[in-house]
């Protein structure tokens, strides 16, 4: 009869997450895991049925604190409050923001864009809804709006997560996320009067791109 491993799958998942928290997620192996067990690699492979699933627990792992932080009350503003979670996250958790956005390590899990998809764009859509600011707008408007500010504040938290920029602060993310939020809005709400001004039709067909004035916004449905 074999001996029972004193360490449970739960225990070898935690050793996994702390050492991709602490180190990256390139360091994360079996031996590692056991070193950090002091143990020997052969609970890994009697708790766990594979590498790839020691894997998806960690990545869920990792989304789940994402969603900690995006849900944390800072301001009182639901979609504010997610936008600096999430660079708040990129910054205090440098590792754990590459593993889920900037490397291939995501790639094995299959779904990880459905799964931030799912949460992200449709839980904040869904929240959409009863702000008021919005209300004016359809939701093919306020996916639009969801998605740039999406390429500004993801934009921002990689910058941030690489120490290409200087370190701000909470309040200067807060203060930048706002202040961009405006405009997108006031943009998209203004968008019909702003491509007809003859300056923005002259300003496209300078660029060579005359269509965007009939079309009268940019596609931005990036998930």
């Amino acid at each position: 009869m074999p001996v029972k491993s004193k360490f449970t799958a739960e225990d070898i998942i935690d050793a996994a997450f702390l050492i991709v928290r602490s180190e990256g997620a390139e360091k994360c192996s079996a031996r590692a895991i056991a070193h950090e067990l002091n143990s020997s690699t052969m609970p890994i492979y009697s708790c766990l049925s594979s590498m790839k699933e020691l894997k998806e627990a960690v990545l869920k792992k990792a989304l789940d604190l994402l969603i900690s932080y995006e849900t944390k009350v800072r301001t009182g503003d639901v979609l504010l409050d997610m936008g600096i979670g999430y660079i708040m996250f990129a910054k205090t958790e440098k590792h754990l923001f590459r593993m889920l956005f900037l490397s291939g390590s995501r790639g094995g899990s299959g779904d990880m864009r459905k799964r931030f998809n799912d949460y992200v764009v449709n839980a904040l859509l869904q929240k959409l809804s009863g702000f008021e600011p919005l209300n004016e707008f359809s939701q093919e408007q306020k996916r639009n709006l969801l998605n740039r500010m999406w390429v500004f504040t993801h934009g921002l938290a990689v910058l941030l997560n690489n120490s290409i920029i200087k370190d701000l602060s909470e309040r200067q993310i807060a203060e930048m996320i706002m202040d961009t939020g405006i405009f997108v809005i006031l943009g998209e709400r203004m968008k019909r009067e702003i491509y007809v001004s003859p300056e923005v039709k002259t300003f496209l067909e300078r660029s060579g791109y005359p269509h965007l004035g009939q079309r009268q916004a940019v596609d931005f449905d990036l998930f």
